[in-house]
Order: structure tokens, then C-alpha cells, then sequence
């Protein structure tokens, strides 16, 4: 990142100077000359750096699968088992209010600084800020339903008495702020890595239109991506993840970016396993339901091997007889490329670091000692190469938006409008190609491709925060959240046979597709109902 890294650090300690006493708000700004702070370009542009680490980061990116089906997040496992309330921490940390009064203060702020910026200047800050304010109001809003339009500075007064808008005027503000900042961003463009750009306003308005079924509009907006000929597919799914590919990355549009050793991370400590070079803390694992969606390499699902004669059943079989771990073998190459199974191989400068066993009773990952482990772990977004003493020193930049999405989205937007199905299915087969997946056919079967295009979504951005976006958007919570879940098959010395471990048994009902308002908003403004059912 060239600038934004340079002035975040800087711009982060200012604007907790003047951080927010409540919800909804005023910032107070008796610890900051409000009238020399906004005389100054280098200033400003340091305030409107700032507003990027407002955006989802690491802290969320790959634990929001947790909520899903694909995971368990170990610190907060009553976001997927049903049991959240309106005091649960995570539900309170998706109202940003806090953060969309610091983003006010810095639209306001801007309007001050005017007369000491370039026109170009003063017009591209302000996209970008309202940019971030309208990400925002869209999780809000997802999350939510009904939210509060806050978009100025509020008195104490209004703060207290402001209740919820309506999710359709949430959404139409929404569009309007998009649109308002495609046309503001393209003024003056830019291509610094890092930054808002026409691309990124682009593909996110591609995203949330989808989100919202508007396929018209995402089918407009990815087309102008794709014709830009700004981006391509990584030429390897697995290095993306690694801060090797950081920089010269054509597949990323968008990103939450570090830098070492300015801006770091603690997520090769927080994903890895305990025997890693890390000594790791797992934190998030996926479940054996994530691990069963990875096809056979031949296409098919796991599940139909044995009855379509599959050629790896023997194969899977003798090394099961040699005590390795057969089923994991001879799968989808991004299984290992994104989940750390039994068995698996941490290599390191072409040698074996270790190998992952959580059936090892004397192994730092045994799970009868870790009664939190599906017996799964994951890779992506861990750097491989790195020291014990990196643990908490990783740079990866965290992707928000990245081409191959931009793909899947335009064949999601193609299917469900009955648009051109052969187009959608060339789409998903690039997704598959990279990964060295059998291409799908045109079966000219909305039905049939749309539960491909689903399939690669899940696959293909697992862990990448966007699960439990497709789980609430196409309405399956009840399908797919629901019933005991289970995490690897070890072997039980009781039985002499391979067992899956129970981890829990998760609860679904249709008033958790919104979440509950925090009860410490509703303590501060009496104007804020509830949601049903909660």
C-alpha cells in the first residue's frame, strides 16, 4: 500500500481522540482543534485513510464462516448453534454506529478542509469515505433489516431519540450512495493498490444487487469489470492466499492490506494447529459437512464414488489399510489448498514441517485434549514459511473483493434471470479450470446450474467471509443450519472403527435470517424496537 498504510497508524490514534461516548453519537472534539485539524490536505488525507480500517479485516474475515455451515469460530460458537442473543458480542459489533459517526465526522470534517484541497482531491476523499459508509449501512442493513439513516453528525438529543428506517429506504439510500460515488470516484481515477477505485465501487455494487436480486444491475456491473481487462484468475488458488502473492496479484479488486513491519496480524497463530511452527490456537475449524462438499477429482460428489465405480475407492481404501487417511486423498485439490485434514503436510522450503494427526495421543492436536477440535484446521490465509516467532507477526492482505467472485456472481446473476446459460456455465468453468477440476456441462437446467454455481461459491470462497451471506440470502438456513454437527472421522480404539466426532447440535428458526438489535443500543435510545422472535 503506498499511502494509506503510510498515514493509518498515524490517523487511527487521532480519531480515537475523538471517539464516540455512545451509539448514535456526536463524537466529542474537545481533545482536537477541530479548526486546525481541517486546514490542512496532508491531514485530511490522513482522516480519510483512516476510514479504510473501519472496513472488515481479519478480526472477522475468516471466522464469519463460523456462523455458517462450513465452521466452528472456538471464541464464539452460539453465532452458529442459534444461541445468540441481543447481548452477544458479535451481534453488538456488527452496529457500527460508532464507526458511521466517525465516518460523519470525517464527511464534515472535509467539507471544512475544502478551501485546501484540490478540487480532484476533495471530490475523490469524499467517495471513498461515503463508500465505506454505504459497506457499511449495507451489513447493517443485511444483518439488521430495519437500521437507523444516520448520515450526519448527530446531537446527544437526536442520538437518543432516532429510530429505525425502513430496509427499503435503507437500500434505495444505499443505491443512491453508490451510484453518486461511481461517478465521484471516476473524476479523478486511481490505481494505487488499496484504495476505492471504479473497479471496487463496481464489483461491490455488483455484490450487494445480487445480494438483493436486482440481476439486471449485477449483470451491467460485472460485464464493465470483466471488459475492463484490469484482472484475471491467479495462475494458483493455494498461493493466492500466502503474502507471497501479495502485490502483483491480478486477481484482487479489493483488500484489507498489511504491511510488514508497520501493520501486522495474528492470524498464522490463530488458524494453525498446536504442533505448527506456530504452535497455533485453531480458532476456526471447519466441519466435516464443509469437508464432504469437495468433490472427487473425477467431478463427482464424494458420496456417489463407491456407487459410480469410482477408480479411487481402492486406492483410498489400501491407504486406509496403512493407517493414513484415505478419504482425503484424490479430492478436489483446493480440500488441502483451504483445510488442514488428518494427515496433512505442512511443507516448509521443500521439506515436511510436520504433519497434522489429531489422533495422535501423544500429538499437541490430539483432540481428546482439545475437546473444541473438529479434527480440522486450516491453511488458507497462513504463511507457510514463516518462524515461530512470526505467529503473530503475519502481513497477508485480507481479500474483500476478488475477480474469481466478480465470475461467480455474473453466473449466479445469468441463471436465476434465465439469461445466457452457456455463458454462466463457461464462467463457473474457469473457477474450475484453475483449480484442475473437470469441467460441467450445459445441461440448459436452471435447477441443475444453480446448485452448481452454489456449489463452486462454497468451494471456491471458503472462508472468505461470504457463507453465511449466500446461506441467508437464498433462504436455506433451515437446510443447511440446522441438526448435529460433526468434525473429522478418527479412529475409536473401542470399536476398532473410524468415528466422526461430535461437536454440537444447532437450532434453526426463520426470525434468526435477521439478528436480534443490541440491548445496549435499545438501553441508549427507547426509539429502537426490536426484531420478531427475539
Amino acid at each position: 500500500m503506498k499511502n494509506i498504510t503510510k498515514y493509518t497508524c498515524l490517523a487511527f490514534i487521532a480519531c480515537h481522540l475523538i471517539s464516540c461516548d455512545s451509539y448514535l453519537d456526536k463524537p466529542p472534539l474537545h481533545q482536537i482543534s477541530d479548526d486546525s485539524w481541517w486546514k490542512d490536505a496532508t491531514q485530511a488525507q490522513m482522516m480519510v485513510d483512516n476510514c479504510y480500517n473501519y472496513l472488515p479485516d481479519h478480526e472477522i474475515i475468516p471466522y464469519r464462516d463460523g456462523y455458517s455451515d462450513n465452521g466452528i469460530w472456538r471464541a464464539t460458537n452460539v453465532m452458529g448453534d442459534g444461541s445468540l442473543t441481543a447481548f452477544t458480542k458479535q451481534v453488538k459489533d456488527e452496529w457500527k454506529y460508532e464507526e458511521v459517526a466517525q465516518l460523519n465526522y470525517v464527511l464534515e470534517g472535509l467539507e471544512k478542509a475544502k478551501a485546501f484541497l484540490t478540487e480532484d482531491s476533495y471530490v475523490h476523499m469524499k467517495a471513498e469515505v461515503r463508500f465505506i459508509r454505504a459497506w457499511m449501512f449495507y451489513d447493517m442493513m443485511f444483518y439488521f433489516g430495519d437500521i437507523p439513516l444516520v448520515d450526519h453528525l448527530l446531537t446527544v438529543d437526536e442520538s437518543l431519540k432516532i429510530g429505525r428506517t425502513s430496509r427499503d429506504e435503507i437500500w434505495q439510500f444505499i443505491q443512491t450512495e453508490m451510484n453518486a460515488v461511481l461517478a465521484d470516484i471516476q473524476k479523478k481515477p486511481t490505481e494505487e493498490s488499496g484504495r476505492v477505485n471504479e473497479m471496487v465501487v463496481r464489483s461491490f455494487l455488483a455484490r450487494i444487487s445480487l445480494f438483493e436480486k436486482d440481476y439486471e444491475v449485477a449483470l451491467t456491473q460485472t460485464e464493465a469489470v470483466i471488459k475492463s481487462g484490469k484482472y484475471a484468475l491467479y495462475p494458483s488458488y493455494e498461493d493466492m492466499f500466502r503474502p507471497q502473492a501479495d502485490g502483483a496479484n491480478s486477481e484482487i479488486i479489493f483488500e484489507f492490506q498489511y504491511s510488514n513491519p508497520l501493520k501486522l496480524h495474528d492470524l498464522n497463530r490463530n488458524l494453525s494447529p498446536g504442533a505448527s511452527p506456530y504452535a497455533g490456537w485453531g480458532r476456526m475449524m471447519a466441519l466435516e459437512n464443509m469437508v464432504d462438499e469437495y468433490e472427487c477429482i473425477e467431478g463427482h460428489p464424494i458420496s456417489e464414488c463407491e456407487s459410480s465405480g469410482c477408480k479411487h475407492v481402492a486406492e483410498r481404501q489400501a491407504m486406509d489399510a496403512e493407517g493414513k487417511y484415505g478419504e482425503y486423498e484424490f479430492r478436489d485439490p483446493r480440500l488441502k489448498q483451504t483445510i488442514i485434514t488428518p494427515g496433512w503436510e505442512w511443507i516448509k522450503n521443500d521439506a515436511v514441517a510436520f504433519v497434522f494427526d489429531p489422533a495422535d495421543e501423544n500429538g499437541l492436536d490430539y483432540v481428546k485434549n482439545k475437546p473444541w477440535s473438529t479434527g480440522y484446521s486450516l491453511t488458507k490465509w497462513v504463511d507457510l514459511n514463516g518462524e515461530n516467532e512470526d505467529r503473530t507477526k503475519a502481513y497477508k492482505n485480507i481479500t474483500l473483493i476478488r475477480y474469481a467472485d466478480i465470475l461467480l456472481m455474473r453466473a449466479e446473476a445469468l441463471i436465476e434471470s434465465g439469461g445466457n446459460l452457456q455463458e454462466a456455465v463457461d464462467l463457473i468453468n474457469q473457477i474450475r479450470n484453475r483449480a484442475g477440476m473437470p469441467l460441467i456441462g450445459n445441461t440448459g437446467e436452471q435447477s441443475v446450474l444453480r446448485e452448481k454455481l452454489r456449489h463452486e461459491r462454497r468451494i471456491e470462497l471458503a472462508f472468505e467471509g461470504l457463507r453465511y451471506y449466500d446461506i441467508i440470502r437464498w433462504r436455506i438456513g433451515d437446510k443447511v443450519r440446522n441438526g448435529n454437527q460433526y468434525g473429522a472421522a478418527l479412529m475409536n480404539k473401542e470399536t476398532g472403527k473410524r468415528e466422526n466426532i461430535f461437536m454440537e447440535k444447532r437450532v434453526w428458526d426463520d426470525h434468526m435470517y435477521l439478528w436480534p438489535v443490541p440491548q445496549d443500543a435499545r438501553d441508549l435510545n427507547p426509539s429502537l424496537d426490536q426484531n420478531p422472535g427475539w
